[in-house]
């Protein structure tokens, strides 16, 4: 089992943004206009809803909490292809694909949320997806298939037997939801039982003009507070977080204008009070290759930078159709650098470290320093990233990054252990999916 690893930040140092006070301002008043006589009740129901929201994992260690000035990380999903480890070209994903995506997110410190799922299998249902996710994975999931009420329903009975209980289900949720507005009737579903939701019915849905992204932001922030009035009608302080999905605003993948927009649209989500995921690592390309890593480098710290508490997406290529176990490592660093340094630099007196300074003097050494030892694992180090010479580098056979990424997905899958469901409960979920309606 493996502890994620949680940046944690001050808020005082998230401070990328695009818009300004006035901006934030009209953006938030057009969207109220544009929401009619309910623009009122939507400014009160974002009010009701909860600053903090709680993910739970299986395993203590993997509860994560939204808005809490933690990073946390996301897969990408669902996606329909998978990249074979072996490099092949994409295919259609089976539950064997589902089930390493799942374990290999496990296995990386860095990923708290199993978002998408990560892979939709041939023949699968949603609800077995589910079951499967809950087997190969101590950590949160958040669908984003769910639609109907009925599925939600089934997927409320399979949580509280995977939680155990109605009471620690709303404790430690093991399930969320995010989607549009065709999911607001599973949403209710969920807001009932207490389980978080981020729904967005956006007014007039289609394209987004890239040139006009204020237009857009004033249409996705109405679609939020549209869902979050829904969602508070239904059950006044249900827990909603704030969704900024360029997919959804309709801006293409990996776009410039997307990164701009998750910025924004988190900025706008602090406005309201409400905690925000984004959806930031969407790469457009179908390699994991220079152009993935560097779109998701930056979307991942604008987003993270803005105060984002869970950026999704990790793992996927081409706009999130294709999985990929390389690319899901090589976001993790990505990830890990970005949180380092939105994290930022603590200055205080056990920092400065003013009499260690002292106690060395001029062109001495810190290693032999107490202060060193406490502090010596506090060093950013790579997983990926070659820092060697060039003469230790060519003696690796010149291995690079994804190289190193398809050994260390060879050995997560070889080697990682899953926290065990249990026989009592895995028969309980059979049992539900196979009563579940048709």
């Amino acid at each position: 089992m493996t502890a994620l690893c949680p940046i944690t930040t001050s808020p005082t140092r998230l401070a990328l943004g695009i818009l300004g006070g006035d901006d934030l301002r009209r953006v938030h008043a057009a969207a109220l206009e544009l929401l009619g006589v309910e623009g009122a009740a939507a400014e009160k129901a974002a009010r009701l809803a909860p600053g903090t929201i709680v993910l739970g994992g299986r395993a203590f260690e993997h509860h994560t909490v939204l808005g809490a000035a933690h990073c946390w990380l996301g897969t990408g999903g669902p996606a329909r292809l998978v990249r074979p480890r072996g490099g092949d070209d994409p295919r259609p994903a089976v539950a064997a694909d589902l089930d390493e995506a799942c374990r290999l997110a496990d296995a990386l410190p860095e990923v708290a949320v199993v978002y998408g799922p990560p892979v939709l299998a041939v023949g699968e249902t949603l609800l077995s997806d589910l079951a499967r996710c809950f087997a190969a994975t101590s950590k949160h999931v958040q669908l984003t298939t769910l639609r109907s009420a009925d599925e939600a329903r089934t997927v409320l009975r399979m949580a509280i037997a995977v939680a155990g209980s109605e009471v620690e289900l709303r404790g430690r949720p093991p399930v969320s939801l995010c989607g549009g507005a065709d999911a607001l009737g599973a949403a209710a579903v969920f807001a009932r039982a207490g389980l978080p939701v981020g729904i967005v019915a956006v007014p007039g849905a289609g394209p987004a003009d890239p040139a006009d992204l204020a237009a857009a932001l004033v249409r996705h922030h109405a679609g939020v507070l549209a869902a979050c009035a829904a969602v508070q009608a239904t059950v006044a302080g249900a827990p909603f977080f704030y969704v900024a999905d360029p997919a959804i605003a309709g801006l293409a993948a990996g776009s410039l204008e997307a990164a701009m927009f998750q910025i924004a649209a988190t900025q706008l989500a602090a406005h309201i009070g409400l905690p925000v995921s984004a959806v930031g690592m969407t790469t457009g390309s179908h390699e994991p290759d220079w152009q993935a890593c560097t779109q998701n480098a930056f979307a991942a710290l604008s987003t993270m930078a803005a105060g984002a508490d869970l950026t999704a997406g990790a793992g996927t290529l081409g706009g999130g159709s294709v999985f990929s176990a390389q690319q899901l490592i090589m976001d993790s660093e990505i990830f890990s650098w970005n949180a380092r340094i939105v994290a930022g630099v603590m200055v205080d007196e056990e920092t400065i470290a003013m009499d260690a300074i002292k106690q060395v003097g001029s062109g001495g050494n810190f290693l032999g320093q107490r202060h060193t030892r406490r502090h010596m694992k506090d060093v950013w180090r790579p997983r990926l990233l070659d820092r060697s010479m060039w003469d230790a580098w060519v003696e690796s056979g010149k291995e690079g990054a994804y190289e190193t990424a398809s050994q260390l997905a060879d050995t997560h899958l070889a080697e990682h252990q899953v926290l065990p469901l249990g026989d009592a409960v895995t028969e309980t979920l059979a049992r539900i999916i196979a009563a579940a309606p048709q």
